[in-house]
C-alpha cells in the first residue's frame, strides 16, 4: 500500500472515528478520495506535493468529463477536507482546494407563452369593460411585453418620447423600442405590427389618464 492511500486511509479512520460521520457520508467520503488517487496516478502527481495550479487541473479534468456543478462540487468539498485535516497533520504545507469552487450551474431560462397562449392573452377581453382607457393601456403593455421581449422593470420604465433623462422609449417610425437593461446597458428591439397598433392606440387615449407634464408612457 503506498504512502498516498495511507493518507488518504488515515483520514477516513478520522472522519469514522472522531468526526463519527454516517455510514453514508463515508462512502462518499470514500469514493471521493477513490476518484482524487486515480485522477493523480494518471498524472503522476504526487498527492502531498499537489499545487493550488495541479489541483485546478484536476477539476478542469471533472468538467471536461461531463460531470454537472454539484457533482463537482461534492468532490471538491471532500477533496478539501481531507487536505485541511493533512494541513493539520502536518503531512501537506498547503490546502491546494482551499478557494477552488465548481462552475455555476446554468440557471434556466424563464419559459416563455406558447404562440397561441400569447395570442389569446393579447387578445383578451373582459364581457364589460370598465374602463376602455385602461383596457387599451393594458393591451399595449401585454403587446410591448410579448411581442418587443421587454422585462417587466424595462416595461414600466419607458417614457412616453426620447431624452436624455429618459430610461427608454419607442421610436413608432422606426419601430424599435429603446431601453436600459441589466448593467444600465442600453438595448434596442424591434417593433411588432400588433405591438404598434396597440400602442398608437394608447397614446390617442393616453391624455385622459396623464397628468400635466408626466413622462411615463403607461400612466394609471
Amino acid at each position: 500500500m503506498s504512502q498516498l492511500a495511507q493518507d488518504f486511509q488515515d483520514f477516513l479512520q478520522h472522519a469514522r472515528v472522531q468526526q463519527r460521520l454516517s455510514p453514508r457520508t463515508l462512502r462518499i467520503y470514500t469514493d471521493g478520495l477513490e476518484r482524487l488517487q486515480a485522477l493523480l496516478a494518471e498524472a503522476a502527481i504526487d498527492a502531498r506535493a499537489l499545487s493550488i495550479a495541479q489541483a485546478r487541473r484536476l477539476a478542469a479534468v471533472l468538467h471536461r468529463e461531463g460531470l454537472g456543478p454539484k457533482s463537482i462540487a461534492l468532490l471538491l468539498s471532500v477533496w478539501r477536507s481531507t487536505y485541511r485535516w493533512l494541513g493539520l497533520q502536518g503531512r501537506v504545507a498547503l490546502n491546494p482546494f482551499d478557494g477552488l469552487r465548481a462552475p455555476k450551474a446554468p440557471k434556466p431560462l424563464p419559459k416563455a407563452l406558447g404562440v397561441d397562449d400569447a395570442v389569446q392573452l393579447a387578445a383578451y377581453a373582459p364581457e364589460a369593460p370598465a374602463d376602455p382607457v385602461l383596457e387599451a393601456r393594458d393591451r399595449a403593455m401585454v403587446e410591448l411585453l410579448y411581442g418587443a421581449g421587454l422585462r417587466a422593470a424595462e416595461l414600466v420604465g419607458l417614457d412616453v418620447q426620447a431624452s436624455g433623462q429618459a430610461q427608454g422609449w419607442v421610436d413608432l417610425q422606426s419601430a424599435e423600442v429603446h431601453v436600459t437593461g441589466k448593467g444600465d446597458k442600453r438595448r434596442s428591439t424591434p417593433l411588432g405590427q400588433a405591438a404598434a397598433e396597440a400602442l398608437r392606440a394608447w397614446l390617442v387615449l393616453r391624455p385622459q389618464r396623464a397628468a400635466a407634464g408626466e413622462v411615463a408612457l403607461f400612466v394609471g
